[in-house]
């Protein structure tokens, strides 16, 4: 496990564009949400292949116009845009994923406020302005598809001292938005540019206008509120707006705010978090319409049940997810230092057991659609290798690293993290392919405590199973061998000796097409090292060749110093030699030239259609992006897995199911009896109102052996099961709720 202190981002101004897919590309590259069952010891994950949820943001929008809000979300961490659209079901939580609507939405950077400021019913979107400090405005333009229109740019003016400057917000300030004095057009609250204080902007529409369709602002108060937030940490000072406290010059900036009248007395009360500190402060408005004071916080909201604990500088997000009527609260992480948040448990859902003017908040869960998807915390470095030898490629994924604990030293935050290596094992069935997660942590690597496990596959001892290769942050390589299948013995934790730069990311990958391995190493500085593969008796061996492989440097200096490539080999469908690398911007490079061109520089290409089923030139996975291509199944054509920091992987070309394999819910059981049987058995379930259910039996080659609709009226039924052969079988029960239910059973002769 290492630990490391909160650290000021080396990322320029410039945001990590998100790559705004075509409707038809999304619909053919990226996987979609069939469904397969297989696994009988978990449930079905409902969408796997988001790519992740990390520090996000929410807002419900009408993606398909039919009338029922569904799901927007903004993840900071490589400005990537996830669509879900809500089934609509009364009092229920029921999403599915929707990339195809992802290419409607702009190219935003760090922040995003969604409001409806000229009250057509549609929410605009407010948006960081990078390079300015300021702030963007998107009109919701959308009739019979989401659509948005630039209309303030290169950002939002107020009038302020005789005359129209910028409403400063940085990067690290959520604004927020409400109609303060309610004339019926939207004001703002921001923090003053050197912090301390919350200034209020009053849009001046309505009085100018006699209409809320403008932007038009006058700064009517330094003081909003008559509270004070100290320089140097989250305290706020009430009924004061004289503030002469003395600092030691460090200037305390980042907030988030959320406007909403939370105590049911018509004012606008404000719910705030603070950058590096976890909870959320309610300040509680009893001033007027016109001039806000705050009596009284809450530091532990929601005082009533589980208070907000999510490092680092929680968010907070009103929207009705169970369709109930009433606005629930979402909270996840906002602070721009991606090395002090929490991730895999950063998305808490707190569900409104109350009224629309008394909300009463209860944690509903830590993980809100995380638990949904292929999350390792932050970061994702796939690999496809047949793990086990039964002719089926595994996913192996290795991490950044996940949350263990925060803690402070003075006023500074540091966290720790610890990575791992997981194990998604294919399954196929005659309905498609599943993968199950079988290890979150292959051969006890986390036990080194190390940051940014890279794996690579290859026989290198030479007994028949692969071994495994490891990168890290630390540099250098870990050997992991696979004595007998399942049997993994470290070996080596500097791996030849091998000297790399930090990061580095290791792939075995016969290049120079001569029947042997080759190793490349990616790094942080965005080169590759390149060895050659030999064999020394049944051993494989590498030599030192170069530094700066094919040419290649994915380094994008407009967006970040460093490259952090992670390099993947792969025959194309002509037959040659190709690679993928990942970077730190999120580009996936793909690169060609390389037969008889080792000691030479590799093209860049974007012939994607040459290998996906796609028109996509230019793939942007997210921030800290890695890939890899390979065949998954048995339809010869080729799939690309990417990762990225969010922690979540993508599947191109592909329609693979997963299950999450470590159950965190126990799910109702299923009984069966007698058990073994060589006749008739009985089945029954729990904790149910379904009136039929379908019946699923699988044998121990996952084939399906039964199928059949029954009737679940008083609960117990009865099967025949004479037609199966003699051994073990997996009963399965689908719901009406889509819920599954699983039990094993022995047939007997």
């Amino acid at each position: 496990m290492v630990n490391f202190a909160a650290m000021h981002s080396k990322h320029l101004l410039k945001p990590i564009w998100l790559t705004l897919f075509l409707l038809g590309v999304l619909q053919n590259a990226l996987s979609q949400n069939n469904l397969w069952k297989v696994s009988a010891d978990s449930t079905l994950l409902k969408f796997p292949w988001t790519g992740g949820l990390d520090a996000c943001q929410f807002a419900a929008l009408d993606l398909n116009m039919d009338g029922v809000d569904d799901l927007v979300v903004f993840d900071r961490r490589g400005n990537r845009w996830l669509c879900f659209l809500n089934d609509g079901l009364p009092g229920q939580i029921s999403y599915s994923w929707a990339p195809q609507y992802v290419r409607f939405f702009p190219q935003v950077s760090d922040w995003v406020v969604f409001a409806d400021y000229d009250g057509d019913g549609k929410p605009d979107l407010f948006t960081y302005s990078p390079g300015w400090a300021g702030i963007r405005v998107f009109k919701n333009t959308s009739t019979t598809q989401p659509q948005f229109t630039l209309v303030v740019d290169p950002y939002l003016s107020s009038l302020q001292g005789g005359g129209y400057v910028n409403i400063i917000s940085t990067n690290a300030d959520q604004l927020g938005i409400a109609d303060l004095d309610d004339d019926g057009d939207i004001d703002l609250l921001t923090f003053w540019a050197l912090g301390t204080f919350v200034e209020q902007h009053t849009n001046k529409s309505k009085e100018f206008y006699g209409h809320a369709d403008s932007l038009i602002f006058e700064k009517t108060s330094f003081c909003w509120g008559r509270i004070a937030e100290s320089e140097e940490n989250s305290t706020i000072y009430l009924d004061t707006c004289l503030f002469s406290r003395k600092s030691n010059g460090f200037r305390h900036r980042g907030a988030t705010m959320l406007v909403h009248d939370f105590t049911g007395n018509g004012l606008p009360d404000l719910l705030l978090g603070d950058v590096d500190f976890p909870g959320l402060n309610l300040l509680i408005n009893e001033g007027t319409q016109t001039s806000a004071l705050i009596v009284a916080q809450d530091t532990l909201f929601p005082s009533n049940d589980v208070p907000v604990r999510l490092f680092s500088m929680p968010a907070a997000f009103l929207i009705d997810v169970n369709n109930d009527g009433l606005k629930d609260l979402i909270v996840s992480p906002f602070d721009p230092n991606f090395d002090v948040t929490e991730n895999y448990s950063s998305i808490w859902l707190y569900l409104n057991e109350g009224s629309a003017t008394q909300p009463l908040f209860r944690l509903h869960t830590k993980r809100f659609l995380q638990d949904q998807t292929i999350d390792l915390g932050s970061g994702a470095y796939p690999v496809m290798v047949d793990l086990n030898g039964d002719g089926l490629k595994d996913i192996i994924a290795g991490n950044i690293g996940r949350y263990v604990r925060s803690w402070f030293v003075g006023n500074t935050l540091h966290s720790s993290y610890e990575s791992s290596i997981h194990v998604f094992r294919q399954q196929g069935t005659p309905e498609g392919i599943t993968f199950t997660r079988t290890s979150r942590d292959l051969a006890g690597l986390s036990s080194l405590g190390l940051r940014g496990l890279v794996p690579a596959f290859a026989d290198i001892s030479g007994n028949g199973l692969p071994d495994m290769l490891v990168g890290s942050e630390n540099g250098g390589l870990i050997y992991v061998a696979q004595k007998s299948p399942g049997d993994w013995v470290m070996r080596s934790t500097n791996f030849g000796g091998i000297q790399t730069p930090p990061w580095s990311a290791p792939s075995l990958f016969d290049l120079d097409e001569d029947g042997i391995s080759d190793l490349m190493i990616g790094s942080v500085n965005g080169r590759i090292i390149f060895y050659k593969g030999s064999k020394i008796g049944d051993s494989l061996g590498f030599q030192f060749v170069k530094n700066n492989l094919g040419g290649i440097d994915v380094t994008d200096y407009n967006v970040s110093y460093d490259g952090f490539s992670v390099p993947q080999g792969f025959i194309a469908p002509d037959g040659s030699p190709r690679l993928v690398v990942g970077s730190e911007s999120g580009k996936v490079w793909l690169f060609g030239n390389i037969r008889g061109n080792i000691n030479g520089n590799f093209a860049p290409l974007n012939d994607w259609q040459s290998i996906l089923d796609t028109l996509v030139t230019h793939i942007d996975a997210g921030f800290r992006s890695a890939a890899f291509v390979g065949q998954l199944g048995n339809d010869q054509k080729l799939h690309m897995l990417t990762g990225n920091f969010s922690g979540g992987l993508e599947l191109w070309n592909g329609t693979a199911s997963v299950f999450p394999g470590i159950a965190e819910k126990r799910p109702e059981p299923l009984k069966i009896w007698p058990n073994p049987s060589n006749g008739l058995v009985y089945f029954e379930t729990a904790n149910t109102d379904c009136l039929s259910a379908l019946i699923r039996i699988y044998d121990n080659a996952s084939r399906l052996a039964v199928s059949k609709s029954v009737n679940l009226g008083g609960g117990k039924r009865i099967l025949d099961v004479k037609g199966l052969k003699p051994g073990v079988y997996i009963f399965e029960m689908r719901l009406c709720t889509d819920e599954l239910r699983r039990s094993k059973f022995v047939k007997l002769p």
